[in-house]
Formats: structure tokens, C-alpha cells, sequence
């Protein structure tokens, strides 16, 4: 006995072997036959016979996009071979494709191509078995001859391949399974499979249509695709479209301005089909009496509004109404095709789901699911936003996952589906923003209401347990799903859940550009408690800014003062945040207002505030809230320019009892001679900075001769200087010399990137003589002195004993000028604890020396002589002093030394008989495989004392290497293995403290 379903198989059969049987020997061309097949699909899709005539109407913008499609690479002179026309569900992906045919046939479009042959995902899946020349010769005129004779000549063929994201294959086949020879019968997955691959045809073209949401799942199929997006309505084009559809209501502009400020739904409106839906749901509520700006607050609020409104308040028991076990099975099947971006339900789907032809016809009637006009036994969602709100729907009717009698889905994981960011996994983004909105408990009773059920709200408790989960990855992509996290909490309008969520989160980094996002961000994160770190680029030029004065809605723009208030209130209502970081943030008069109301505020705890590479529009620098915030102590302002005002009021602040600022950067801040001059005066009367960086600003000998003065008051208590790059030459160290003796507190000065020349270093090894100089730490990098100059160090050094940090990096010592130093730091009173060598010229004759002061000197515990080429007999000098028990060096740092393999022995030496050395920078030396993986058989070892080893990104990557990185890790837990050696704070104090 046959089932309805072999009935319905029948009759597709039937209609198949029908439509291959059609005579076309009636001296009709391909061209000709396919210009009828397009139109006979346009006037079954069309609503009336006559648009079919409008759809095939090509405007001058299609026409250029098509015609450009293969034009050939500026770069590589080649056309691609390869286009994937890539646009949103029912944006006109497919008329487009129709109307390139149509253009092709009429000889207007690609005539570099003899054939032109378009190919339906929904009906390729229905297929199960032919060769690829049946497949494509359906409507085949006997006319052209045959069609093997045509596929031949594969260079001159183009192969339209249209809703790909409608192909009911899963492309897992294995290369080797594909198929080259086009006579061959295999199964249509495979066919399509081989052409997409370019294993079958490779010469041949390929255009082909995709929704956005399947990108993910065609790209690895492809060679080399040239992606072309179809963009629908642009920003203006919508404005434009929601006035016409709205026009005669009084509301129009509030509701205007209403979708506007939700992002969603206003990306939603650049298909014109989804624009209309979402206006007519508007008109219905104000009809019904509800406001615009609840219907549009959110989109599960409006999609809500919409899916209720096609089930009418019926009866309870009603057979027109779908119970929970057909809405769950409905709701399954959603989320099965989000998750796997198909969204065609096929006879296979609805068998899976047990979703009968009567089960079926409810939601055809209700509107939810639409029956393919030209393909018998397809169905799909009436829209892609549709599909993804019953998905969401399963998450609150799916049953107890531990009740389950079988094996539950991938799709079926919550953490999974939070893991996910818009970037990676865009098909999953609107489903998960409709699973949070349905937490809301408006929504949950229209749903009950209209369904006639109960929710369980279970799947809350399950949410934040993994927002836990999620709080404890600190990567990059982790602030990517937080930003997402915030669209998505937003949804739920409940500031309890919100509350809760967003516990686990200590750091976070946000972006404001547009006004909606301004709208999402302050409403959740006044609720966040126990915030700790916070990055936020503010911009006041927002780009919506530009619309709500065109539209002069009334009191627009105070609500977006209103909006940054709520966003900087964290600085009072959030007692836990710290640090705030406001980086390449526009900021205006009116939000240096607000920021300078919430950091003056009695219960703002904030103590690091950094404005690195701000713009202050208009000059409105203001820094008036340090003189009463006793809490701020670090202040960053690297990279912004000060103005006149900044300087000012930070000057004016500086000199108040109340300001109790202990660091001060100002780091690339455009300071010269006179604006140094000014802050120096300001330096005099305060008592609580302790650091201070004016690096990369032209001060020149002047600007630091006044900050000599601070440094010689005997109330400053300045105790770390960096002036790197500062204008400042030999002619100044006189004045600064003067002053190093009589400073009661400086410890740490760096000079890097100054052109001192061995008669500046002459001056201050002078210095470092005298019995009152406390510096602790001395930076000398890239100063331009010679071994002339290492000579006065090294005497300067046999009489110090407060240093304990010498940076001489990328200076021209050589050989000689280490030999000179060397002889005092071997020196048994010598004090120097870190010593930086890196880019000296030096070669393996200096290595004997080095080894010396190893062996003698037991205070020194960090070496680098990374970019000096040493060579592998300068290690082998060096692993001699290392294994000797009087070494106690910990940090060595061989960077881009020369080693090679001959050296390996020596580094296995040191990595398993030292006891000392712990860190070691390896990167950019020319170890092979071999010798990586005997160090890994080293390291592995938990006696292995080792806790950090750099080696090269690209090594590390490598599949020979990875697998014994992997043991090491499993094996010997405590070492790290990276690309980036770690800087100790007392060698990069200027960046650390």
C-alpha cells in the first residue's frame, strides 16, 4: 500500500519524465527555449500574470552590475572564473539571475559564452541520480545538437547555480569521490559538488547565488571566489521608503525615528518586502491602540506583534491551532536549518520533524510556511527572520535535555550558540538576539496567550550559567561576542536578567559609532556592577546625528545627551571600575561636561583614566575634575593633543592640594619648549606625581633645563622621568647633571632615542659617580655614543652602587666598548641586576668577557643580547659560564643571534643542567625542525626548570612542531611556549609603570 508520502514522490517523478519527454525538434534554439522557461517561472511566481512583464524589465543599476561581473583584475589581468553573488533572503538575487539569462539570450550580456545553463538549488535536490549531461539538458533542443558536443568546449560555458543555501546536500564527500566525466550517473550532490570544486568542467564559469547566512558554508567549496553583494536599500533609499509606506499617519516621523534607533530593524528594511511587513505591524498596533516606540523597541517586541497576529484569539481546543507538539516539531525544524543554513523543507525534512500534509496546511494558512509555486513538495518559511524566531522559539519548548530518550543535537547546545560572533557566524546572530527577547516576560505571556501553553523559563538559568562559562576567555574574540552579548541582553528589556549577565564580566571594550548602538550600550551597562576595566570609544559625531536634524523630531537630540549620561553613570554607580580607557574617542563640549560631572562625583572610586589618541572637537579640553577627585592617580594622554585649555586645566590642577595624581603620560602630546615650560612651573608646587613621561614631544635643551629646576626643588617627588626622543642633545647633560645630583628621589631616567654622543655620556657618567645620585635605573638606547662612551660607563660604574638597571641598547659598543664594561661589572661590588645589549655590534669575541661577568658578578640575573650575531661559538662560550654554579642569570635573550642547528647541543645543555636561567628569547634564529624537536623532548620534562621560551610565530604554527609543542604543554604545564617574549617591568619601566 503506498504512503502519502510515495504518492507525492509518484507525481514529482511523473512530472519529471514528462517535462524531459517535451519535443523541442521543432527548430527552436537554446537561447529561445530558455528565455521561455524563464518567463513560464516569473508568471507562476508573480502574484498576477502581468508582473512577469515588469520582473523582466533590467534598470540601468542591474545592468551595470552584471555587465561587470568578469571584468578582468587590475592587478592579474584575469577575469574570475568564479562569482558569487551573495545578498540577504528576498533582496532579488534570483530575478537578477533570471534577467542575466534573459539579457544573455537577447545577445545583450556575456556573449563571451556560447551557453549560458541556470541551475535551481530546489530542484537540484530533488534529484537523486543522473549524469551531468542529463542533468543540464532538460530543456535541450534537439536543434543545437548534442549536448556532449557543447560541454565540450567548457571555457565558453557558464553555469548559473542559483539559491545555494536551498541545496539539500551536506558537500562532505571526499575528494577522491568527485567526479571528472560529465556521462557518468552519480548522485547530483556529487555532480554539483565537482563543479563547484572545479574538479568536473574546470575551465567552465560559475556564478552563483547565495544568501549572506551561507557564505560560511560555500566558501570552502570554492577556488578563488570574487564575491559581489547586493546591498537592497541603501540608508536614504529606506528613509525614503518607510515615509511613502507611512505618510499619511500622523506618527510617520516617530516611527521614522523609531526604527532609526534599532538597528535590527532598520537593517531589515533594505529588502523592500521585509520593510513593507514591518510598517504594515506598526499600523496594526497603533491601530489596536499601542505605542510605536514599544512596538519598535525591540525586534522580538515587533516580530512577536507579528507572529500573533496571523493566529487570531480562538478557542481553547480549536483544531485550527497548532499544539506544542506540533509548534516544537515546527521549532525544531527552524532551528535545524539555522544551524545548518538550509531553509528549504524537503519531503526528507518533514518526514524527520513528523510534520504532516495536514500539519503543513496550518502554517501555509496561518502564513508562517509558503509552498514553492514551481517546485512540488518544497517549503520554506514566508521569511528568513520568520524561520529564526520559531528557532529561537525551541529554546523555551525543547524538552528537559536530560529527559531525552535519545543523543542530543549540536544545535541543541546553548554554549555553542553564545560562543558564536556576528564576524564567524553571521546565520546564527538574529536567532540568538530573538532567543534573548523571548526571555522577556511580555513577550512570553502574548506567545502563551495566543498558543494556548505554558513557557518554562529554564532555559534563563541555562543562559547564564553559560555566560559564566564564557566570562573566562580573555581574547580578542571573547570582547567580540561581549559587543554581540550587549545587542542581545538588550533584547530582553529586563534589567534584573541584565543585571545578572553581565556579573561575570570584569573587562570590556566597546565601540560607539552610531546612535542606535549609543541607545543598546548605555541602557545595559548601567546595569553592570561589577565592571573593573573598561575600554569605550565615545564618538559625539554620531552618524545618525545627521538624520535627526533633517527630521526635526522634537527633543531627538536631548535624548542622546540623555543616552551618554546613562553610558558615563557607570563612573559613579559602578564602585568596582577602575580604569577607564577612552581610546581614539571624538569628544565634544557636552560629553567633557558629562565626563567631568561623573569623575567629579563623590562615589566615582576610578583611578586610572587614559586618553590616548583622543580628538576634542572645538578645543574642549578640560581637566578641571583632578583637582577635587582624590581617587584618579593615573592620568594617560598619550598621543592627544592638549590645546590650549587642556593645558590649562591640567596645569591649574596639578597645582591644587586636591589633585592626588601620581603618573601623568603625555607621550606624543605636541608639547615644545613653552607649553614645557608651563607645566614645569605647575611641577613646583605639587606633591603627589611620582612618574612622569614626556616622550616623543620637541622639548629640546630648554624644556628640559626647566624640568631640571622641579628636579633640583627639594619638595619634588618626581621619582621616575622618560624623555625618549625629546629634542634633547649633549649640550643639555651639563644642566641635567646638576640637577641627577641634587634630586632627593629620582630613580628611573630614560634618554632613548637622544643624540647625547659619547661627550653627553661623559657628563652623566660623571654623575653616576657622585655619592648623591639614587638613580636606580638608566636608559641610554639609540643615544649615538661609541666605545669612548662605554669607557666613561664602565669608570662610572666601579664607583656607583645604586644601579641596577643599564639599558645601552642600539648603541655602537662593538667588542672593544663590552670589553671596557666588563671589566667593572666583573667586579664584585658592583650592583648592576639587569644589563640590555641588544643591536651593539657585537660579535662571538665578545662572548669571553660576558662569560666572565656570568660567572663572577651575583647580582646579575637579566642579560639580552638579542641582534647581535654571536654566532654558535659565542654560545658555546656563553653555555660554559651558564652551567657554572656562580651564574644566576634568569632572563637571557638571544633574539636573531646567528644560532643554526650546530648550536643545538649547547641549548639542550642549558635547558636540562642550569638551574638558573628560566626565560630565554630564541625568535628569529635559523633552528630547523630537528632542533626544535629535541629542545621539545628537553622541555617536556617536568624537572625541566624552564618557564618561558619565545620561538617564531611561523615555527610554532607548524604541523611538524605543533604536536610536540602540545606534549610539552601536557607534559610540562608551567612553560610557556610563545612568539612574544614577556618584558619585565623594571626592563620597560616607561611603558609599565
Amino acid at each position: 500500500m503506498k504512503t502519502e508520502d510515495d504518492e507525492m514522490e509518484y507525481e514529482a517523478s511523473k512530472e519529471e519524465t514528462v517535462t524531459e519527454d517535451k519535443d523541442f525538434d521543432d527548430g527552436i534554439d537554446y537561447r529561445t527555449v530558455i528565455k521561455e522557461n524563464i518567463f513560464t517561472m516569473w508568471y507562476k511566481t508573480s502574484l498576477h500574470g502581468e508582473f512577469a512583464t515588469l520582473n523582466c524589465v533590467i534598470t540601468p543599476k542591474d545592468q551595470n552590475l552584471l555587465q561587470h561581473i568578469f571584468d578582468e583584475d587590475i592587478q592579474t589581468s584575469d577575469a574570475p572564473q568564479t562569482v558569487v553573488l551573495q545578498g540577504a533572503a528576498g533582496i532579488g538575487k534570483t530575478t537578477l539571475l533570471k534577467k542575466a539569462v534573459l539579457e544573455w539570450a537577447d545577445g545583450n550580456l556575456y556573449q563571451q559564452f556560447t551557453h549560458v545553463f541556470y541551475l535551481n538549488g530546489k530542484e537540484i535536490s530533488q534529484v537523486k541520480e543522473k549524469s551531468f549531461a542529463q542533468l543540464i539538458s532538460k530543456h535541450w533542443p534537439s536543434s543545437e545538437g548534442p549536448i556532449e558536443q557543447v560541454l565540450s568546449k567548457p571555457s565558453s560555458l557558464l553555469f548559473i547555480i542559483d539559491s545555494f543555501d536551498e541545496l539539500d546536500f551536506s558537500f562532505e564527500e571526499p575528494q577522491f569521490a568527485l567526479c571528472k566525466d560529465w556521462t557518468q550517473i552519480s548522485p547530483v550532490s556529487f555532480l554539483i559538488s565537482s563543479l563547484l570544486r572545479k574538479v568536473m568542467l574546470p575551465e567552465s564559469y560559475l556564478l552563483v547565488a547565495t544568501r549572506s547566512t551561507a557564505w560560511k558554508r560555500l566558501v570552502p567549496l570554492l577556488q578563488k571566489p570574487q564575491r559581489v553583494k547586493l546591498s537592497g536599500l541603501s540608508k536614504n533609499a529606506r528613509m525614503d521608503y518607510i515615509h511613502h509606506l507611512l505618510k499619511d499617519k500622523p506618527w510617520a516621523m516617530s516611527a521614522i525615528y523609531s526604527l532609526r534607533m534599532n538597528w535590527r530593524l532598520f537593517h531589515m528594511c533594505h529588502v523592500c518586502h521585509m520593510c513593507q511587513m514591518i510598517c504594515a505591524v506598526i499600523k496594526g498596533q497603533v491601530e489596536k491602540g499601542g505605542r510605536v516606540e514599544e512596538t519598535c523597541k525591540t525586534s522580538t517586541a515587533l516580530f512577536t506583534y507579528y507572529i500573533c497576529s496571523l493566529f487570531p484569539r480562538i478557542p481553547v481546543g480549536c483544531v485550527t491551532l497548532p499544539n506544542e507538539t506540533l509548534l516544537r516539531s515546527l521549532c525544531k525544524a527552524a532551528v535545524e536549518g539555522i544551524w545548518t543554513m538550509k531553509h528549504v523543507l524537503y519531503q526528507q525534512n518533514l518526514r524527520k520533524h513528523e510534520l504532516t500534509r495536514e500539519d503543513i496546511l496550518l502554517f501555509l494558512d496561518a502564513k508562517i510556511l509558503q509552498q514553492d509555486t514551481e517546485y512540488e513538495n518544497c517549503y520554506m518559511f514566508t521569511h528568513l527572520h520568520v524561520q529564526e524566531f520559531f528557532a529561537a522559539l525551541f529554546y523555551l519548548l525543547r524538552e528537559n535535555l536530560e529527559e531525552q530518550d535519545y543523543p542530543s543535537e549540536p544545535f541543541e547546545n546553548l554554549y555553542l550558540l553564545l560562543e558564536s560572533n556576528h564576524i564567524h557566524d553571521p546565520h546564527l546572530e538574529q536567532m540568538k538576539c530573538f532567543l534573548f527577547g523571548l526571555l522577556n516576560k511580555d513577550r512570553v505571556r502574548q506567545l502563551e496567550e495566543t498558543f494556548n501553553l505554558t513557557i518554562s523559563m529554564e532555559v534563563r538559568e541555562e543562559l547564564l550559567a553559560c555566560l559564566e562559562g564564557l566570562e573566562k576567555d580573555d581574547s580578542s574574540l571573547s570582547q567580540l561576542r561581549f559587543q554581540d552579548l550587549l545587542h542581545c541582553i538588550y533584547e530582553t528589556q529586563d534589567q534584573e536578567f541584565i543585571t545578572q549577565a553581565l556579573m561575570y564580566f570584569q573587562k570590556i571594550i566597546v565601540r560607539v559609532d552610531e546612535e542606535p548602538q549609543l541607545r543598546i550600550y548605555s541602557f545595559c551597562l548601567k546595569h553592570c556592577h561589577t565592571l573593573k576595566t573598561m575600554r569605550l570609544t565615545a564618538r559625539a559625531d554620531l552618524k545618525n546625528m545627521l538624520d535627526t536634524a533633517e527630521m526635526c523630531l522634537e527633543g531627538a537630540a536631548v535624548q542622546v545627551i540623555h543616552y551618554w549620561q546613562d553610558l558615563f553613570s557607570v563612573l559613579h554607580t559602578n564602585e568596582s571600575l577602575i580604569e577607564m580607557d577612552l581610546y581614539e574617542s571624538r569628544l565634544d563640549e557636552s560629553l567633557m561636561k558629562i565626563l567631568n560631572e561623573e569623575l567629579s562625583h563623590p562615589k566615582c572610586k576610578l583611578q586610572k583614566l587614559i586618553f590616548r589618541a583622543v580628538d576634542f572637537l572645538n578645543g574642549c579640553q578640560d581637566f578641571t575634575f583632578l583637582a577635587s577627585n582624590k581617587k584618579v592617580t593615573h592620568l594617560d594622554l598619550k598621543e592627544t593633543d592638549l590645546g590650549v585649555n587642556g593645558l590649562k586645566t591640567l596645569c591649574e590642577a596639578l597645582k591644587c592640594k586636591g589633585c592626588k595624581l601620581r603618573v601623568l603620560r603625555l607621550t606624543s602630546c605636541d608639547l615644545n619648549v613653552a607649553r614645557c615650560q608651563k607645566l614645569s612651573n605647575a611641577l613646583q608646587t605639587n606633591r603627589s606625581l611620582v612618574f612622569l613621561n614626556l616622550s616623543l614631544n620637541n622639548l629640546s635643551n630648554d624644556g628640559v633645563k626647566s624640568l631640571c629646576e622641579v628636579l633640583e626643588n627639594p619638595n619634588c617627588s618626581l621619582e621616575r622621568l622618560a624623555l625618549a626622543s625629546c629634542g634633547f642633545t649633549k649640550a643639555g647633560c651639563k644642566v641635567l647633571s646638576s640637577a641627577l645630583t641634587k634630586s632627593k628621589r629620582l630613580t628611573h631616567l630614560c634618554l632613548s632615542d637622544n643624540v647625547l654622543e659619547d661627550e653627553g655620556i661623559k657628563l652623566l657618567s660623571h654623575t653616576l659617580k657622585h655619592p648623591q645620585c639614587t638613580l636606580q635605573s638608566l636608559v641610554l638606547r639609540s643615544c649615538s655614543f661609541t666605545p669612548i662612551g662605554s669607557e666613561h660607563l664602565s669608570t662610572a660604574l666601579l664607583h656607583n652602587r645604586s644601579l641596577v638597571h643599564l639599558d645601552l641598547g642600539q648603541n655602537k659598543l662593538a667588542d672593544n666598548g663590552v670589553k671596557l664594561l666588563c671589566h667593572s661589572l666583573q667586579q664584585p661590588h658592583c650592583n648592576l641586576q639587569e644589563l640590555e645589549l641588544m643591536s651593539c655590534v657585537l660579535t662571538s669575541k665578545a662572548c669571553g668577557d660576558l662569560a666572565s661577568v656570568l660567572v663572577n658578578n651575583s647580582n646579575l640575573w637579566s642579560l639580552d643580547l638579542g641582534h647581535n650575531i654571536l654566532d654558535d661559538a659565542g654560545l658555546n662560550i656563553l653555555c660554559d659560564a651558564l652551567r657554572n654554579p656562580n651564574c644566576h642569570v634568569q632572563r637571557l635573550g638571544l633574539e636573531n643571534c646567528g644560532l643554526t642547528p650546530g648550536c643545538c647541543q649547547d641549548l639542550l645543555g642549558i635547558l636540562s643542567n642550569n638551574k638558573s636561567v628560566i626565560q630565554m628569547n630564541l625568535m628569529k634564529n635559523a633552528l630547523d625542525h630537528e632542533s626544535i624537536k629535541n629542545l621539545c623532548k628537553v622541555l617536556r620534562s617536568p624537572t625541566c626548570k624552564m618557564e618561558f621560551l619565545a620561538l617564531d610565530k611561523k615555527e610554532i604554527l607548524k604541523k611538524k612542531i605543533k604536536k610536540f609543542l602540545v606534549d610539552v604543554r601536557i607534559n610540562n604545564p608551567h612553560l610557556v611556549i610563545g612568539p612574544e617574549c614577556p618584558n619585565t617591568e623594571s626592563g620597560c619601566w616607561w611603558n609599565y609603570f
